[in-house]
């Protein structure tokens, strides 16, 4: 099953910002994958123009993610509106399908539901993420509990990325995260976090072990799209990793 995304922050950041993010992508494509997750982070002076990327991207028929390092509220709770037009634009010439975004400080009653839903049936090409992220207030589940609720309610077109590593750094447990966000997750980032004296480090998967990246992704369907966010060593393991995926999703649905 063709459902593995890379994101290019699984890469040596210095290769990434020397070489362009574009020069990756004949890899990620060659290595099996479905997609490419694009960093906004990342993005140098290596790297075509937005729309030359796009050209590159579709000649390897891959699927677009951006991800942008912005949160959707601002600390006084209102729409971060100047920075989703930034990437909104950013995304539509970049061919994205999907954004990735932050939380942020979003506040049930003050932050304005209906401001976000115009703004998203003006970009209805294009789906909103939101991430759980490392922050104590974005990687929050009763925030994004609360959050996902309230769009819901409002008929507010967003879905979850659910990060399964990043809950250890915000110092969240795991399954109340399954619980609670599962009816909202359209993507899976998989790491795995270990505790490496008293440091909380994100390594490459392994398997077996009962490791909780494979208890979340056993959680959800098997065709749920699922990105290899950790570090990818040397680069050419990519494909490794993803018949890893594939190898993991074909036991669980067989079993």
């Amino acid at each position: 099953m063709k459902n593995v995304i890379v994101p290019l922050n699984a890469f040596d950041r210095f290769e990434v910002l020397k070489k362009g993010q574009t020069s990756f992508i004949r890899l990620i494509a060659e290595s099996g994958a479905y997609g490419i997750e694009i960093r906004r982070e990342l993005l140098s002076d290596q790297d075509p123009p937005l729309d030359s990327m796009r050209k590159e991207i579709e000649a390897y028929q891959l699927f677009t993610v951006y991800s942008a390092p912005i949160e959707l509220w601002k600390e006084d709770h209102g729409l971060n509106v100047k920075e989703l037009n930034e990437i909104f634009q950013e995304g539509r010439a970049l061919g994205a399908k999907w954004i990735k975004v932050s939380l942020g400080h979003f506040q049930r009653g003050q932050s304005n539901l209906m401001e976000l839903n115009i703004f998203l049936n003006q970009h209805s090409r294009i789906q909103l993420l939101i991430e759980n992220d490392q922050t104590l207030h974005g990687g929050n589940i009763n925030q994004l509990t609360s959050f996902f609720e309230s769009a819901s309610e409002q008929a507010t077109p967003v879905q979850m990325t659910f990060d399964a590593g990043n809950w250890y750094y915000s110092g969240q447990d795991v399954d109340e995260a399954l619980s609670k966000l599962s009816p909202y997750v359209q993507y899976l980032h998989l790491k795995q976090v270990e505790d490496d004296n008293g440091e909380f480090i994100t390594v490459p998967l392994q398997k077996g072990g009962r490791h909780s990246w494979e208890k979340v992704m056993n959680s959800f369907s098997s065709e749920i799209i699922k990105a290899l966010e950790f570090p990818i060593e040397p680069k050419e393991k990519t494909k490794e990793f993803i018949q890893m995926i594939t190898e993991s999703e074909a036991l669980t649905w067989n079993s």
